[in-house]
């Protein structure tokens, strides 16, 4: 494959793409200040650096758009030439055309680059720069790993060298060929007592010393060995790890934008917006920085949008003209804690409450009594939104949407507070990094998996008659306090039949997010810093299992989410007893036809199921959250919310997403059904071609 001649080029023109926005924006913010001049200078020189580069590497294109900037930048740089300045909106939309040119740049859809024309519309995440995908990497970070790797190859290419240089393994082996010389005279020998029994003896001895040393000497070549290898892992993954203020310069951009887009007119200026930033040099993985990219950017754009007041209005109430939105990073453990404030005018609740109710995601009664958590969290599942009007920069409830996708797929957790008058915080709780972390690593029945060891209070070897038992849920007792308990191997359905008869187990005490459980393992096989690999998209599990990694002997390991585990532990009705009657378990029909209903109903009830039905999903949901079942059985096509959205909706709730569910469906399309499996549905019978057999078969399957 040939090299990309554009390469380095396009890493330093995208970081000078990001300086000069940055740049642009503080030179907005204080146009008459002492710093302006030095930052009109480095723009200049940024710009000069720019159209250099792009001639080395024939892009006339951009020199020239580098050029124009340059041109412009100048009468910043003469007090007396204020007239003459052009708009910021003018400089910024160079900058753009640069970022859109950079973007196309030795693939098959390159364009001319765009013209430089300022834009009020916020621009779209395709047409931002993506700082996270490309990076300088700091060589003293390379020049470690690289150091770790040549300790290593040096270590194991010494030990190779003694080996075979007559060191004491070749002594060995001349000891053995004297040992084996003797023997074969000895079969000869009419009269053993006349060899050299001494000798031989002797000869033995010293093999014995000799084979000692060497093994010492090599287990510690290669345990010296291995740790080297293994600080060069951490020092690799952490190349991996991207500074919070890599994002900072786009999200600054993305108030500009949004907030000229929310001024209305062509030319009218923006309304002035501050963004402040903190924790910069904290880091994280670059797949981490780059989803929380997306949601940072629509929580700056609703604030714009919903609640920074118009200037008038932020006078009467005594604010700074300028709204305010801070954005700071923190590490908390190994998980990374950002948050995003406003100083405007708060959530409205009421609007928020109408919006979920209308949107069919709550009956008004329970929408009454959610706090502004609840109704944020439930309206990222399907977007809602408190405008009367969509604008350009809100209104289709697009933003808490994203928002709810990124937590989600970041496996994190949303707190949302909001004062009236005051403003409102958006706090995300994520980890540092989805690949490598530390990790307990324990064995259930014939599985092992990985915990991530911040989510570990403590281990514990309990007794059988610790385990207090309900039909509730069975639970031990810890500091004084009840913590539900199950076995992982039955939160995993794995065949778990030895559990009634147990007389200890090993516990392990979680705690994230303020939520307990503990889970019983048979064994704890120590502490491992695993890289997590995603599943392949057929084998994917429920929430609880995220991936899987590998041991040392390339056998893989789960990867078990804490927060889902502890949910789905603290889910679990009591376990079962030694002397336990069977456990009928309970099926969730949901059907808008009575006939479908009925015919299902009856099967699953024939078959020994307990059978609740509801003719919507919006019931379904409202009994889901009130009972456990151990499937759902869903139709597609109904009033409100399809089947393809409650299956979407079930997974992506920590309570309902261990519960599987099955499509039956007339819709028999390979689209169709490739949709209600990517939904994260289990089974997927169509009705047309609906069999008993099959059906109970593919509810066993699942449920037993």
């Amino acid at each position: 494959m040939a090299k990309d001649p554009y390469r380095y080029f396009r890493i330093e023109a995208r970081e000078i793409v990001e300086a000069l926005s940055q740049g642009i924006l503080e030179l907005e913010s204080r146009p008459a200040s002492r710093d302006a001049r030095q930052e009109v200078d480095r723009l200049l020189r940024a710009s000069h650096t720019l159209k250099g580069a792009a001639g080395v590497v024939g892009q006339e294109g951009i020199a020239k758009l580098a050029h124009r900037l340059e041109e412009l930048l100048a009468p910043y740089a003469r007090a007396e030439d204020a007239a003459s300045r052009e708009p910021i909106g003018a400089l910024l939309g160079i900058v753009d055309a640069v970022a859109a040119a950079l973007s196309t740049l030795g693939t098959a859809d390159a364009a001319p680059p765009l013209r430089p024309e300022a834009s009020g519309e916020p621009r779209e995440p395709s047409t931002i720069e993506k700082t996270v995908e490309s990076v300088r990497l700091d060589l003293l970070e390379v020049d470690g790993v690289l150091a770790s790797i040549a300790d290593v190859v040096a270590r194991l290419t010494s030990s190779r060298v003694a080996s075979a240089s007559g060191g004491g393994l070749a002594r060995a082996e001349l000891a053995v060929r004297d040992v084996e010389a003797w023997l074969g005279a000895a079969r000869r020998a009419p009269d053993p007592s006349s060899l050299d029994w001494d000798a031989i003896v002797g000869t033995v001895e010293r093999l014995r010393a000799e084979l000692h040393v060497e093994r010492e000497d090599l287990a510690g070549a290669l345990e010296a060995a291995e740790r080297r290898a293994r600080e060069a892992l951490e020092d690799a993954r952490r190349l991996r790890l991207l500074p919070a203020e890599t994002l900072f310069a786009e999200l600054a951009r993305a108030a500009r934008d949004a907030a000229a887009a929310d001024a209305g007119a062509p030319g009218v200026p923006p309304r002035p917006v501050e963004v402040e930033t903190a924790g910069g040099s904290i880091r994280l993985d670059a797949r981490v920085l780059g989803l929380l990219r997306d949601a940072l950017l629509q929580l700056v754009r609703n604030a714009i949008a919903h609640a920074l007041e118009p200037e008038a209005e932020r006078r009467r109430a005594g604010k700074p003209v300028a709204g305010r939105i801070a954005i700071r990073f923190e590490l908390r453990g190994a998980r990374a804690v950002v948050t995003c404030r406003d100083d405007g005018r708060g959530i409205d609740l009421a609007a928020l409450r109408a919006a979920v109710v209308a949107g069919g995601l709550a009956e008004e009664h329970a929408a009454r009594g959610m706090d502004v958590g609840a109704l944020v969290r439930l309206g990222m599942l399907r977007g809602v939104t408190t405008r009367a009007s969509a604008t350009a920069l809100a209104g289709r409830g697009v933003g808490l949407q994203v928002v709810g996708t990124v937590v989600e797929r970041l496996r994190g957790a949303l707190a949302v507070r909001t004062e009236p008058g005051q403003g409102t915080e958006f706090e995300l709780d994520v980890p540092v990094s989805m690949t490598a972390a530390s990790a307990l690593v324990v064995e259930a029945g014939d599985v092992a998996a990985t915990i991530p060891l911040d989510a570990v209070v403590r281990t514990a070897r309990i007794a059988a008659d610790d385990v207090a038992r309900s039909p509730e849920g069975d639970a031990i007792s810890e500091a004084g306090s009840a913590v539900s308990f199950a076995s992982l191997a039955r939160v995993l359905r794995l065949p778990d039949d030895a559990s009634v008869r147990r007389e200890a187990w090993t516990a392990v005490l979680l705690e994230i997010g303020g939520a307990r459980a503990a889970v019983g393992v048979d064994r704890i096989l120590g502490v491992a810093n695993e890289v997590v690999l995603p599943l392949p998209a057929p084998l994917v599990a429920d929430a609880i299992v995220v991936g899987a990694s590998l041991d040392g002997q390339g056998d893989p390991r789960l990867a078990l989410e804490p927060r889902a585990l502890v949910a789905a532990v603290c889910r679990l009705p009591g376990g079962p007893r030694a002397d336990a009657a069977p456990v009928v378990k309970s099926v969730l029909v949901v059907d808008d036809s009575l006939t479908s209903r009925m015919l299902e109903r009856t099967i699953l009830e024939a078959a020994g199921y307990d059978v609740t039905t509801a003719a919507s999903a919006e019931e379904a949901l409202e009994i889901a959250r009130g009972r456990t079942f151990a499937l759902f059985v869903v139709d597609v096509e109904m009033p409100g919310m399809s089947g393809f959205e409650f299956v979407a909706l079930t997974r992506s709730d920590p309570v309902l997403s261990a519960t599987p569910a099955v499509l039956v469906t007339s819709r028999a399309a390979p689209e169709d059904r490739r949709r209600g499996l990517e939904a994260g549905a289990r089974a997927y019978i169509v009705k047309g071609e609906f069999a008993e057999g099959e059906f109970l078969d593919a509810v066993r399957r699942l449920v037993g």
